[in-house]
């Protein structure tokens, strides 16, 4: 599904782009290479609490369509999972993947954008700051995500976007104390800036 609107999405921008050219920084259809990075701040449901990922990410941006970079998020919100009784811990999350953009119609000062990210995740316990010490489990799991999502990009100045996006993360096999994929799967709401040159 999300191939199917990916192509109808790059077939449509092809054929407005015939009529409306785009100029670019070397020139009026010539390649371009943009580069950026991108602080970002997620939120989602992950064991029954809602969590804030902080994040950094950096890419490039091929002839203003299409974005291809690398993410890092961890949950910075310390929130002990439903079901466990130490509360004193809380679940700590990071995810690290690559993360693929089509951009439609980028020329305009509000557009959309379909993102693919992919890469892998890591959970285990913590300790809370408030406790100065406690047992912590020693043992924790590794995922591989999915996530697809869209975005309305919004250009504020030549050298700075504004992301606001929503998306759906898809988790393998899981299995940690009495936490399973499910537990980590669900929608995300992202709000970032990409901070480069387009």
């Amino acid at each position: 599904m999300i191939s199917i609107i990916l192509f109808c999405a790059a077939a449509f921008n092809a054929a407005a782009q015939q009529a409306e050219e785009t100029k670019t920084l070397f020139g009026s259809g010539k390649s371009q290479i943009g580069y950026f990075v991108n602080p970002s701040c997620q939120f989602s449901e992950i064991a029954g609490s809602t969590v804030v990922l902080p994040g950094v990410g950096a890419g490039i941006i091929l002839n203003n369509n299409i974005s291809l970079g690398i993410n890092y998020r961890f949950i910075a919100t310390e929130n002990t999972p439903v079901g466990e009784t130490d509360t004193r811990l809380y679940l700590d999350q990071k995810y690290t993947g690559i993360k693929g953009e089509y951009i439609l119609f980028p020329e305009k000062t509000a557009h959309l954008n379909f993102q693919l990210e992919a890469g892998m995740g890591h959970t285990e316990f913590d300790l809370k700051d408030a406790y100065e010490s406690g047992d912590v489990p020693t043992n924790d799991a590794s995922f591989v995500y999915l996530e697809p999502g869209a975005a309305l990009e919004i250009n504020l100045w030549k050298y700075l976007k504004l992301d606001l996006g929503v998306g759906y993360r898809f988790v393998s096999d899981v299995t940690f104390n009495n936490l399973t994929e499910k537990d980590f799967r669900g929608f995300t709401y992202t709000a970032g800036f990409k901070i480069g040159i387009f």
